[in-house]
């Protein structure tokens, strides 16, 4: 079964011609991405998330890339439209290693997305505080600007 049978079957929708990116990001059940940064924000909303990287040294030997997501991914990776297709038929997309992939990734990157980056950027810019910042990795503990009491930051 190839994407063809699975759009015509309305199982896989191609949403390339949408204009706004987050409604269709909100509206999904997961992403499918080449290289996008829009990964990581995709990440924020903890859905399965398949990379596909049939061009990947192509890619690096023209554009140049910061790291090698696929050796550490948010979810599996296909290096074919057969792989990206069997991935979506056999329902692997969303399986426990997608689940464990994605939960790593969002423990490498995602730490500091826990809604709070606008009270952050005040405190620190705008009043000059430094003593609440969290640590990475730490779990770290954040003021609560209604109670004044710490509160475990969380992603």
């Amino acid at each position: 079964m190839g994407l063809a049978d699975l759009h015509r079957r309305g199982v896989l929708i191609d949403a390339t011609d949408e204009l706004a990116v987050e409604d269709v990001m909100l509206a999904s059940d997961a992403l499918v991405t080449d290289y996008s940064a829009l990964m990581f924000d995709y990440a924020n909303l903890d859905r399965p998330i398949v990379l596909h990287a049939d061009d990947r040294e192509a890619y690096a030997a023209s554009r140049g890339t910061y790291f090698d997501v696929t050796a550490a991914p948010p979810g599996h990776v296909s290096g074919s439209y057969r792989e990206l297709a069997w991935l979506f038929a056999s329902g692997a997309w969303r399986d426990g290693d997608s689940t464990r992939l994605r939960g790593e990734f969002r423990s490498r990157y995602c730490e500091f997305e826990d809604g709070r980056a606008a009270e952050r950027v005040v405190r620190t810019l705008l009043l000059g505080e430094t003593d609440w910042l969290p640590q990475a990795g730490s779990g770290a503990r954040v003021p609560s600007p209604v109670s004044g009491r710490d509160q475990v930051a969380s992603s």
